[in-house]
């Protein structure tokens, strides 16, 4: 997630054999404070859509449309071509008046054996059409310095197929791509039934504003198509708390990054940040950058750090008498680079001092919203208000000097927190000024902890010089249109590099970078408090003399409960007869997805203590893969297969190679009655007994796991899949399981084998040849996974 300027990138490759140079130059780096920054730079927005086998643009159609075919402009003519990905024929329409046959003709041959027709629109007949991705390409969209003069919109028709089903397109299209999703078919019910887009609905004003990014990302930022957030946002936990940052506001930032087990600075930053979060604008001016960075994946720098201390990781920088200037607008993220000799100064508004200007798409990652710290929305991520604390705060002209802070942690998807500060007394509140100033009566942000999140050094960013921005100030953030009107260009980084293939996946980090900022469940409990005059508190759960709700029914159960998270509960115990450990691990909240089949959910066994998907120093990680496929059968199945090191990357093959890999977990020599429950999948004739801890939209997952001594602890991880197929995941999370008690029977007594397996009437066990049969139909017909930065396996 990283929740201060999110984005998130790495390394491209140009053609074969032959590496694209890095599209940022490192003095920019300090002002992405996202571990998945680089993804978006070296791979564009496009490319996530791309593999799941839609072939689209970036660009957002703001009218909300709904017709047969995406667009209530006349069709103009349409284009066929193959899809580079897939080979597979697409089609897109092209709709609107302005649409000349030359345009249509140009646009078409952009296209692999691309083919325009006029006035013929596409062949939507196919049972498997799911919906129409509309996008507006009138000049006004694509350029930002024109009126309108034409309309014109593309409407591609995108089909369901084994790695695209109903949701993934339509998460493709609106969340990756902005465009509009146009669902028809066997999609319509879902598109138009889904209960989180109710939710979304309730949460969102008039005008488009208040949407948050989809997925973890959404635990911090706004979408990047949202018109801007308010203080105001209905029925969301901190509407109108006095705590939320400003909407319209400037500070100076002072941040400082610290290695881990050390309170040494390593990299020191300075500079001025401006924010216009009501209409989702930031610009932030880096005036100061000296010593190593090590942040999200390092790109090329002129000076590398060697040493043993960085493990050869990290960018020597020495810019202390320099400004670079990045502004972030809507799902554009602009870098500008000054004249120095010209002597730009911070906030400056002088287009002729600008030396050059480039910018990326950022598609779904907006900017940061006013209530982040505050509340849990979003995925994988929680939220606990500390109350108050003093604090020595750096005041410009004073020096330390304490004050007090009002304080909350919010937890990111690596497990890791961030604390965030706020003014506890303004000087209003203290003195009762009745001339008192706007300013004088605010909770400024002062102080911020940032975790590395596995990808940098931890940091601290004080803000000080805090000030009210008006639309006045508007300017400040009309730079780059300033600059283009004057006759200057800002081309896409991309493209500046002559980049000719882009790889597409999230960063490849060797070097595990540990944080002072691990969440600690001794530390750790859900509070979700801001203080909002609307919103109304949730009621706390009575704690019993025991430990807690969970702990009460564990006392009735066999096997005692640990409660992981809110998505999963393990039971646990070991049996001393068999030398096994008996667990059951229930994985909550878990729905259908659009075709019927429940989403992947997968159990890893960590090789150390460290939350790496596979193990820093190389191998494999021994993973317990759920899957319900097309072919599987009517109940999920559960499978033994090895997670590779290159599906960090998302790589077809990847997936491939662990779906041929995958074993039925009961003929494994080290899985014993083995059982999947889900209570989701009707089947009357199987009569299902349940643990006290399971609901409906609960899947149990039970076996035993033969080990040669009791363990004092397991290190693992799960993560819960979008889709039934291998990609993109919605929640994740390492934990460690030490609770083994002697296992015993429901009336107390001790127990050595057990005859059968557990709540046999419900159990079903994996069917061996039918799960190869849908393992080679997967293998045969696997697409390109879709993935975003901060959602990707885990």
């Amino acid at each position: 997630m990283k929740l201060l300027a999110s984005a998130s990138l790495l390394a491209t490759t140009a053609s074969a054999g032959k590496t694209a140079p890095h599209p940022l130059h490192p003095k920019f780096k300090s002002q992405l404070k996202c571990p998945y920054a680089e993804n978006w730079l070296t791979k564009g927005a496009e490319a996530a859509a791309t593999e799941l086998g839609i072939d689209l643009s970036s660009s957002h159609h703001q009218n909300n449309r709904r017709t047969l075919l995406g667009s209530e402009l006349p069709i103009a003519g349409s284009c066929t071509y193959s899809n580079t990905w897939t080979g597979d024929k697409s089609c897109m329409n092209f709709h609107g008046e302005s649409w000349t046959l030359d345009a249509m003709v140009e646009r078409c041959s952009t296209e692999q054996d691309g083919a325009a027709t006029q006035n013929v629109g596409c062949d939507d007949t196919s049972e498997n059409v799911s919906g129409w991705c509309v996008k507006d390409v009138s000049p006004a969209a694509t350029n930002m310095m024109m009126s309108a003069p034409e309309i014109k919109e593309e409407a591609s028709l995108m089909m369901l197929s084994a790695m695209a089903s109903c949701d993934n397109n339509k998460m493709a299209c609106e969340a990756f791509i902005q465009g509009k999703f146009v669902a028809t078919g066997s999609c319509v019910s879902e598109a138009d039934g889904s209960a989180s887009s109710a939710s979304d609905e309730a949460m969102t004003m008039d005008g488009n504003k208040c949407i948050i990014a989809p997925g973890a990302i959404g635990a911090a930022h706004q979408a990047g198509f949202s018109k801007g957030y308010s203080s105001n946002c209905p029925n969301t936990p901190a509407q109108d708390s006095p705590y939320m940052w400003p909407l319209k506001w400037a500070a100076n930032f002072q941040t400082k990054n610290m290695g881990f087990g050390s309170d040494e600075v390593k990299f020191e930053s300075r500079g001025r940040t401006f924010y216009a979060l009501d209409k989702n604008w930031k610009r932030s001016d880096t005036t100061y950058q000296l010593g190593i960075l090590r942040t999200i994946g390092q790109g090329p720098c002129e000076n590398i750090a060697g040493d043993s201390d960085t493990n050869g990781f990290g960018c020597v920088l020495n810019n202390t008498d320099s400004m670079s200037t990045m502004i972030h607008k809507g799902g554009q993220m602009y870098f500008v680079d000054w004249k120095q000799d010209l002597a730009p100064v911070v906030g400056e508004r002088d287009v002729s001092k600008i030396d050059s200007c480039s910018v990326i798409n950022m598609a779904v990652v907006g900017n940061i919203r006013a209530d982040w710290f505050m509340d849990k929305r979003g995925d994988d991520t929680d939220v606990q208000y500390l109350g108050d604390q003093h604090v020595f705060y750096p005041d410009p002209e004073e020096g330390a000097i304490p004050m007090l802070a009002k304080q909350w942690r919010k937890k990111d998807f690596a497990s890791q927190y961030f604390t965030m500060s706020m003014l506890g007394n303004p000087p209003s509140k203290v003195e009762k000024m009745s001339d008192a100033t706007a300013e004088d009566n605010i909770h400024w942000p002062m102080i911020l902890n940032i975790p590395g999140e596995g990808f940098g050094d931890d940091m601290m960013q004080a803000y000080t010089n805090h000030e009210l921005l008006t639309d006045e100030d508007d300017d400040l953030f009309m730079l780059v249109e300033n600059f283009i009107e004057s006759g200057g260009e800002c081309p896409d980084i991309r493209s500046m590099n002559g980049q000719d293939e882009i790889s597409v996946g999230p960063p490849v980090q060797e070097v595990h970078i540990p944080s002072n900022l691990e969440v600690e469940e001794a530390s750790w409990m859900t509070n979700e408090f801001t203080f909002s005059p609307v919103w109304q508190v949730p009621m706390k759960p009575v704690v019993t003399d025991m430990t807690g709700a969970v702990a009460s029914v564990a006392a009735a159960m066999s096997k005692p409960a640990t409660e992981v998270s809110d998505r999963l509960t393990v039971e646990s115990c070991y049996d001393e007869t068999t030398k096994t450990i008996d667990m059951s691990f229930h994985f909550h909240d878990i729905d259908p997805t659009a075709n019927g089949r429940l989403p992947w959910i997968a159990l890893g066994y960590r090789s150390s203590e460290e939350c790496a998907m596979t193990p820093p120093s190389g191998g494999v990680t021994p993973i317990v893969l759920i899957t319900h496929l097309e072919g599987e059968g009517e109940v999920p199945k559960a499978h033994s297969t090895s997670l590779l090191p290159t599906a960090k990357t998302l790589s077809s093959d990847a997936f491939a190679s662990m779906y041929m890999l995958a074993r039925d977990l009961g003929e494994t020599d080290d899985h014993s009655d083995v059982s999947v429950i889900a209570p989701q999948i009707s089947n009357p004739a199987v009569s299902i007994t349940r643990s006290s801890l399971t609901s409906d939209d609960t899947v149990t997952l039970n076996f035993k796991r033969a080990v040669e001594e009791k363990p004092e602890e397991l290190n693992l991880m799960y993560a819960i899949g979008m889709s039934s197929e291998l990609g993109i995941h919605t929640t994740r999370k390492c934990f460690v399981l030490d609770t083994f008690p002697t296992c015993s029977s429901s009336n107390g007594e001790v127990v050595g084998e057990t005859d059968g397996m557990k709540m046999e009437d419900a159990a079903v066990k994996a069917d061996m040849s039918s799960a190869t049969a849908a393992m080679m139909s997967i293998f045969a017909t696997l697409a390109l996974s879709c993935m975003i930065g901060v959602a990707v396996w885990f």
